[in-house]
């Protein structure tokens, strides 16, 4: 095979994989004015089971407080997918380097790798600007409120009122406390803490579709003896809701990025 046609196949190649990162970075972004919050209720529908084994949990610890349980675990691997990221970067870099450096490539070709070069650099120069312009409240595209006074959560897309679930935070002595903050995340469709057993949801745990605002505090469903109790203060320190509405939540979250979402948990609001 002869230089130009290595040259084309590595052209090729990259060529692909900037397609791929900026179709990748198109599909991320949230399409409020095509999003009708009413019609996705209606088609999510509860499931009845998932098939799903237990899992370890990550925030178990011998005395486990909310709050102040250790997330070292995740972290590691958050690090760990980072530096997989950045090496893919230098990859890319050195692909550009070599690609100049070929004294075999037309000027015609030159000119086409130059424009999907500049194309490469838009994109990540986008990306660090999409970071950096971060939302607040309820200028996040997805923001949720919870009363304690009320015990409530009232959900918010796109600064419009949706809709609202009955929750139970923390009993006294393990108060929920207050918070104003995008959540911190991560997020479980399964998950169980074997501290504060209760039950199985469908196989998901005691903890189903959880999302964690901050440390060990999280807005989760409850199981079916808990359905009860909603309403009222129950919890060691989480809030709960219904599955179904679990569901909603953490979905939301998923589709929207915990970027774009932003969490209040107040006595009154």
């Amino acid at each position: 095979m002869n230089s130009g046609k290595i040259s084309f196949s590595v052209f090729f190649l990259l060529y692909a994989m900037i397609c791929f990162i900026s179709c990748k970075q198109g599909k991320s972004k949230p399409i409020t004015e095509k999003f009708v919050y009413e019609k996705f209720k209606a088609e999510l529908q509860p499931e009845d089971s998932l098939n799903n084994t237990d899992s370890s949990n990550l925030f178990d610890e011998a005395a486990y407080i909310p709050g102040k349980d250790s997330i070292q675990n995740i972290l590691v691997k958050i690090d760990t997918l980072w530096h997989k990221d950045e090496r893919l970067m230098e990859q890319i870099d050195l692909m550009i380097s070599s690609l100049k450096e070929q004294d075999s490539i037309t000027a015609e070709k030159k000119e086409i790798l130059t424009q999907n070069i500049r194309i490469l650099d838009s994109f990540l120069l986008q990306r660090k600007l999409t970071t950096a312009e971060k939302c607040k409240q309820k200028s996040c595209m997805l923001y949720i409120a919870v009363n304690k006074s009320k015990q409530k959560l009232y959900l918010y897309i796109d600064q419009e009122l949706k809709d609202s679930f009955p929750v139970s935070t923390g009993v006294k002595s393990r108060r929920t406390p207050d918070l104003d903050t995008r959540p911190s995340g991560p997020i479980f469709t399964k998950y169980t803490s074997k501290k504060f057993p209760g039950g199985n949801y469908n196989g998901l745990g005691n903890m189903p579709y959880a999302v964690f605002i901050k440390g060990g505090y999280a807005i989760h469903g409850t199981t079916k003896g808990n359905f009860a109790k909603l309403g009222t203060v129950a919890s060691h320190g989480c809030i709960r809701v219904h599955p179904d509405n679990a569901r909603i939540i953490y979905t939301l979250a998923k589709q929207f990025g915990l970027e774009n979402m932003w969490i209040t948990v107040k006595d009154s609001l």
